[in-house]
C-alpha cells in the first residue's frame, strides 16, 4: 500500500489507516467482540495498513488494550504507526473536555500503558477544551515531543484560527478533521492552510457513519444505534434520505463503471483530494475491511472528479433549500 510523509518528519503512515473507535465496545460505539477486532487488525497488517488511530475515549481506553495486547501479542510495535488522542475524560456517564496539564500528563502514562508501549507516534488533541487555553496544551504537547514521548503533535476538530494559535507554542504536524463526500467544509480555508504549512491532514468518517455507503439506501441494513449515526440521524429521515439516495443513485453509477462499489468510492474520492495524507476507515469485521481497501490502488479520472463535483454541488443546493 501507498505510503505519505507526515509534514517534515522522518515518518510515513498508509494512505488507509485503521480506525478504532468500533473496538471500544460499548453503548456509544456499539457493541463489538473483542475476536473480531483482533481479525481486523490480523487483515489490516497483512494487507499493508501500517496506521492504526486510537483514543482513550473509545470505550474507556478500551480499544487502546485490544491495540496493545495484539502488537505486544505479534512483536510488531516498531512496524506501526501507533497514533493516539488526549482531551476527552469520561465523568460517570457523560464525556466531557480536559486538556488541564495535569490532566494530560496522567492521560498519556494511562494510553501508554494500555497500549503497551513507551512511545506514541502521533499524539493528537482530540478537540479543543473551551475551558483551557490553547497555550497551556500546546506547551504540554512541545514537551513530550520534546522528550520524544511523542514522534509527531496533531491535533482533531481545530479550526484554522485554533491551529494558528497552537503553532505559536509547539510545532504541528497533523490535523485529523472530518472530511467526506457529505461534510466538505475543510475545503474553503482548513485545507489551503495545511498546505501551506506542511500540516498532513488524516481525514475522518469518510463513509460518514456508513451513509456513503448506500448500505441503508439499498440493501435494507438497518441502522445501528450508535452514537456515530445518531450524529447523521436527520440525513436518513426526510427530506434528506430522499435527496441523499439520488446522490448515491447518480454516485453508484460511477463506481460501477470502475467495477467498484460506493464504499470504493466515497475512499478513493477522498484519499486523491488535495491535502489528504490518509484516510482513516473504522471497521468491525475483516470483510467489512477488505471491502473498503478496495478504496486505494485505483484512481478516479478527471472528468468524474468533475461530475462527482457537480453531482455534490446539486445535493447541497436541494438540502439549502430545506434548511
Amino acid at each position: 500500500m501507498q505510503k505519505r510523509k507526515i509534514s517534515n518528519l522522518d515518518l510515513e503512515v498508509s494512505v488507509i489507516s485503521l480506525g478504532t473507535w468500533a473496538f471500544g465496545s460499548d453503548k456509544w460505539w456499539g457493541k463489538q467482540n473483542d475476536t473480531d477486532s483482533q481479525e481486523v487488525l490480523e487483515t489490516a497488517i497483512a494487507k499493508g495498513i501500517t496506521t492504526i488511530d486510537a483514543a482513550p475515549v473509545y470505550g474507556r481506553g478500551h480499544s487502546e488494550k485490544v491495540i496493545g495486547r495484539f502488537l505486544k501479542r505479534k512483536k510488531l510495535r516498531e512496524s506501526i504507526i501507533l497514533a493516539t488522542k488526549v482531551g476527552l475524560s469520561w465523568h460517570g456517564a457523560k464525556i466531557s473536555h480536559d486538556l488541564k496539564p495535569k490532566r494530560m500528563m496522567e492521560e498519556i502514562d494511562e494510553s501508554r500503558k494500555r497500549l503497551e508501549t513507551d512511545y506514541i507516534d502521533i499524539y493528537q488533541v482530540h478537540w479543543p477544551d473551551p475551558d483551557t487555553p490553547i497555550p497551556e496544551t500546546a506547551q504540554v504537547m512541545q514537551k513530550l515531543y520534546q522528550k520524544g514521548i511523542i514522534r509527531a503533535v496533531g491535533v482533531s476538530n481545530y479550526s484554522v484560527e485554533q491551529m494558528e494559535e497552537f503553532k505559536k507554542y509547539c510545532p504541528l504536524h497533523s490535523l485529523q478533521p472530518q472530511y467526506s463526500m457529505f461534510e466538505r467544509t475543510i475545503e474553503d480555508s482548513t485545507v489551503p492552510f495545511c498546505i501551506k504549512n506542511n500540516i498532513a491532514i488524516l481525514s475522518y468518517a469518510p463513509l460518514y457513519a456508513g451513509i456513503l455507503t448506500g448500505k441503508f439506501f439499498f440493501d435494507n441494513v438497518a441502522v445501528p444505534d450508535d452514537i456515530n449515526r445518531k450524529m447523521k440521524k436527520e440525513d436518513l429521515k426526510e427530506p434528506r434520505l430522499s435527496i441523499n439516495k439520488e446522490t448515491l443513485e447518480r454516485l453508484r453509477d460511477i463506481a460501477s463503471s470502475y467495477g467498484k462499489n460506493l464504499t470504493q468510492l466515497a475512499i478513493n474520492w477522498n484519499l486523491n483530494q488535495e491535502g489528504i495524507t490518509s484516510t482513516l476507515v473504522g471497521t468491525r469485521n475483516a470483510h467489512q475491511l477488505e471491502d473498503n481497501l478496495g478504496g486505494a490502488g485505483w484512481k478516479i479520472s478527471d472528468a468524474d472528479m468533475e461530475k462527482i463535483k457537480l453531482i455534490l454541488k446539486e445535493r447541497d443546493m436541494a438540502i439549502s433549500k430545506i434548511t
